[in-house]
Formats: C-alpha cells, structure tokens, sequence
C-alpha cells in the first residue's frame, strides 16, 4: 500500500467492530504515580496531599462510575505500588483494554497556572493516533463544559503510555494543584468530590 493512513484504517476497523455500546467494554483508569512517588505535593490548609493520593481517590470514583453503567473498569495500580509506564500499557494490552485513561496533575511555579489538558499519541509530523486524538478532545470538552475549568486544549505526544497501548488512549492533566484556584477548591467542604 502506498499513500493512506495504516493506523487510521486499523482503529477504525477495530472501534467498528467494538460497536458503540458502553455495557461490557474495558476501560483501563491509570492513576498517575504512587507507591514511594507521591508527585506534587498539594497544600490544603494544614493537610498536604499528594497528585498520587488525589489521582487515585478520582480514578476510584470514575470507576464507581464506570460500573454502575455496565463497563469493566480496572486500575493500573493501588495506593503502594507504582508501576512504570511500560508495565502500565502492558496492563491494558493484556486485558484487551478498549480505553486507556491517565490521570495526572500539572506544575508550574506561577500561582497563576489554571487549566486542564489532553494529551493523545502524535509525533507532531504527521503519525497519531486519530481515535486516541477523537477520545482526548471528547474530554477535553466535557471537562471543560462541565467543570468550567479553563481550556488548555489537546497535544500530541510520544509518551510510553500513549504509544505502547495498543487502544485509544489519553493522559488528562487534570489541572494545577499549585495554583490559587486549585487550593480555594480544595479548601471546599466537598472536596474531592464537588457535585
């Protein structure tokens, strides 16, 4: 074959023959680090929480989520362990994952930093993947639409996660923890879980 789009055809191939129906599809929820790598550490009034704490309580309840309507969900790891990249895309290659979905939180010295963002494989010249690309802007604007979080759109990268898994697949950074915004939430009675 000269000219196309191999990857293209192959996802589409396989996302049709997946159907659209979400009872019975596999969703791998990859909550970022762990185990002895807390990642960045969140200041809550006296309470110091840690990305890996925070990612993993939301992958929990996106789990719970998950179930309740008829989708297997399963975790990349739990509160001691932290896995590498390549053992997590392993993961969901084995279990013949459908999704792949990375959760992470974001940095930067300013106060000022807001925003979430999603993250797709794409090498920037050309290869990516366009169901991985389709799925992180389907978050993208639902978080957006439904959180009101400021909209820092989606990115190609080369990340092992998302080039190793063999199923679409997106890392969400699911906003700045170091920024004012983030800690008057946190600050919240309901936080970590806002309705």
């Amino acid at each position: 074959v000269v000219g196309g789009r191999p990857q293209l055809l192959r996802e589409s191939a396989k996302l049709d023959h997946a159907g659209p129906a979400l009872p019975g599809k596999r969703v791998v929820i990859d909550p970022g680090h762990g185990g002895n790598d807390p990642g960045i550490q969140i200041a809550c009034g006296e309470q110091l929480f840690s990305e890996a704490l925070l990612c993993h309580d939301l992958a929990l309840r996106l789990e719970g989520r998950f179930i309740a309507v008829g989708v297997q969900a399963h975790l990349t790891r739990g509160t001691d362990t932290n896995p590498s990249p390549i053992e997590r895309a392993q993961f969901a290659n084995e279990i013949g994952a459908d999704v792949l979905i990375s959760l992470h939180a974001d940095r930067h010295d300013t106060p000022v930093a807001n925003g979430v963002a999603c993250y797709h494989f794409g090498t920037g010249s050309g290869t990516t993947s366009t169901a991985g690309e389709q799925l992180a802007s389907l978050v993208q604007r639902e978080i957006v639409a439904r959180t009101g979080i400021q909209d820092c759109r989606i990115h190609a990268k080369t990340w092992e996660i998302l080039r190793l898994t063999r199923m679409p697949a997106v890392r969400v950074e699911i906003g700045y923890p170091s920024s004012r915004a983030a800690r008057e939430a946190t600050e919240n009675p309901d936080f970590p879980d806002p309705e």
